[in-house]
C-alpha cells in the first residue's frame, strides 16, 4: 500500500496560525433579523424596534469577539500503541490535549484525521469552564490495509457560550505513524526442504579444533575486506584466505508472491490477495532465521533478495517490501518469473498463488524443472466460490505443475497459513 501523505511537525507551531473566524447558523440568523428589524424600523418610523434591531445585530459580533478572545491555548501528544501492528489488528491512539491559557473557555469539538484505509476520522467533544486544564483521549482503528500511516492533524472549534460563532483551527502538536504489517506466522522448517544447496560459496576450509579457535575460511575475493584475512592461512595456502564468521552453505531460495489483483478472490485482511503475501512474508522470515539465502519475486520483478548477513536487517528490509507491495494488473506471472536472476542460482522455489491459467503454469513449470524442490499453496476454487471457468482453468493449470514435479496445497478462505503450510510440508516430505 501507498503511505499517505505526510504532514509537518507542527510542535512549535504558531497558534493563532490557519485559525478561521465565522459565525454559526445561529449567530448568521440573528444578525439577517437585526438588519431586517432595523431597516423596517426605520421605515416605519419605530425608533424604539430600531435599538432592538441594533441588540440583535450586537450579539453576533460580541460571540465573535468573545470567541477569539477566550479561545484556549492547545497542544497535543500523540502515541500509537502499538506503532506496528499486522493487518486485521485494531492498535490504539492515544490523545493527550492540553490547555496552558488560564483565561479562556472551553466548548470544544475536535476532529482527528485519519487515513480513509484506517477508517473515518475520529470525533469528540470537550467542555471546561475558565482555566488550565490537561485531558486524554484514546480511540481505536481499523488496521486493514497494509502501508505506512499517518495519523494527525487534529482539528478543533472553539465556540462562544452562546453557541453564536466559532473559531477552527489545527492544534500543534507531533505527527504519529502507523505501520500496518502482513500478518506473520510461526512455521516449521523441515530440513529436506532446505537441502544442502550453496549460495554461491565455495566449500569453506576449516582449520583449528572445534571451540573457540574454530574458524572457516576461503579464498579472497575482489571486495572482501582485507581485516578478514587470515594471515596464517594466507601463508599455508600461498593465496589470500579470509576468515568467515559465520558458516556460508546457505540454500538459495526463490519465493514468488502472485499480486495479481485479478488472481485473487476475496477482499480486506481475509482476501487471496492478504492470504498469499501473508504466507510468503512467514515463509520468508522462517527461511531468514535458517540462514537461507531468498529471493522474492513478484508477478513483475524481484521485489527482495538478501543483502545483509545480519538476520535482523534482512528481515527488516525484507518486511519493507512485504508491506509497500501493491496489486498488479499484470495478466500472467511469466514477467516476474522471466526478470529474476534468481532462477538460476536457487536450489527450491516456493509459491504463494492465486488462481492460475495456462500461461501461469508454463512459465511455473520452465522454471520449476531447474529446482531441486517446487511447492507451491493454492486457492481451492470450491471452497473461494469463483466462477467455472475460472475454475476449471486453474485446475488444468494445477494439473500441469503437479505432473511436472510440483507439490501443490489447495488452501481455502478459512484455512490459515499455518494449517496449510503444515499440509503442504506434510506432502513435501512423502514425496
Amino acid at each position: 500500500m501507498r503511505s499517505s501523505p505526510r504532514f509537518p511537525d507542527r510542535t512549535g507551531a504558531d497558534p493563532l496560525a490557519g485559525q478561521t473566524l465565522r459565525l454559526t447558523g445561529r449567530g448568521l440568523a440573528l444578525l439577517i433579523v437585526g438588519v431586517i428589524i432595523i431597516v423596517a424600523a426605520a421605515w416605519v418610523g419605530e425608533p424604539d424596534l430600531v435599538w432592538l434591531g441594533f441588540l440583535l445585530l450586537g450579539l453576533p459580533l460580541v460571540g465573535l469577539l468573545l470567541t477569539f478572545l477566550l479561545r484556549p491555548q492547545l497542544r497535543v501528544t500523540r502515541e500509537i500503541t502499538p506503532p506496528q501492528v499486522p493487518i486485521g489488528e485494531r492498535p490504539r491512539t492515544e490523545l493527550s490535549i492540553e490547555n496552558s491559557r488560564f483565561l479562556s473557555f472551553s466548548s470544544l469539538e475536535f476532529r482527528d484525521t485519519c487515513p480513509g484505509a484506517l477508517g473515518a476520522a475520529a470525533r469528540f467533544a470537550l467542555a471546561y469552564g475558565v482555566g488550565r486544564w490537561h485531558q486524554s483521549v484514546g480511540y481505536e482503528v481499523r488496521a486493514e490495509h497494509r502501508g505506512h500511516f499517518e495519523l494527525g492533524p487534529l482539528d478543533v472549534t472553539h465556540h462562544d457560550p452562546f453557541g453564536l460563532a466559532r473559531c477552527t483551527w489545527e492544534v500543534p502538536g507531533n505527527a504519529s505513524s502507523l505501520r500496518v504489517t502482513p500478518r506473520v506466522w510461526n512455521l516449521t522448517l523441515p530440513r529436506r526442504l532446505i537441502g544442502s544447496g550453496s549460495s554461491g560459496d565455495s566449500t569453506p576450509q576449516r582449520i583449528g579444533h572445534f571451540g573457540q579457535d574454530d574458524v572457516l575460511v576461503r579464498e579472497h575475493r575482489h571486495g572482501d575486506d582485507l581485516r578478514r584475512v587470515h594471515w596464517r592461512m594466507t601463508a599455508k595456502q600461498g593465496e589470500l584466505m579470509v576468515r568467515l564468521e559465520e558458516h556460508p552453505w546457505d540454500p538459495s531460495v526463490t519465493l514468488v508472491v502472485d499480486n495479481r489483483s485479478a488472481a485473487h478472490a476475496g477482499s480486506g485482511p481475509d482476501g487471496g490477495f492478504e492470504w498469499s503475501i501473508s504466507a510468503v512474508t512467514s515463509i520468508a522470515i522462517t527461511l531468514l532465521a535458517s540462514r537461507c539465502r531468498i529471493t522474492v519475486v513478484s508477478a513483475e520483478t524481484e521485489i527482495y533478495t538478501t543483502l545483509h548477513t545480519d538476520a535482523l536487517a534482512a528481515r527488516e528490509t525484507m518486511m519493507g517490501a512485504m508491506v509497500d507491495l501493491t496489486g498488479s494488473d499484470r495478466p500472467s506471472l511469466s514477467s516476474g518469473l522471466s526478470n529474476s536472476d534468481s532462477m538460476g542460482t536457487s536450489q527450491s522455489i516456493m509459491a504463494a498463488l492465486g488462481f492460475l491459467q495456462a500461461a501461469d503454469a508454463a512459465a511455473l513449470t520452465a522454471v520449476g524443472s531447474r529446482m531441486q524442490q517446487a511447492s507451491a499453496l493454492v486457492p481451492d476454487p470450491v471452497t473461494w466460490g469463483v466462477t467455472p471457468a475460472i475454475a476449471d482453468a486453474h485446475r488444468a493449470a494445477c494439473r500441469l505443475l503437479t505432473s511436472s514435479g510440483w507439490t501443490l496445497h489447495h488452501y481455502g478462505p478459512d484455512e490459515r497459513v499455518v494449517d496449510a503450510w503444515d499440509r503442504l510440508m506434510a506432502r513435501v516430505e512423502a514425496a
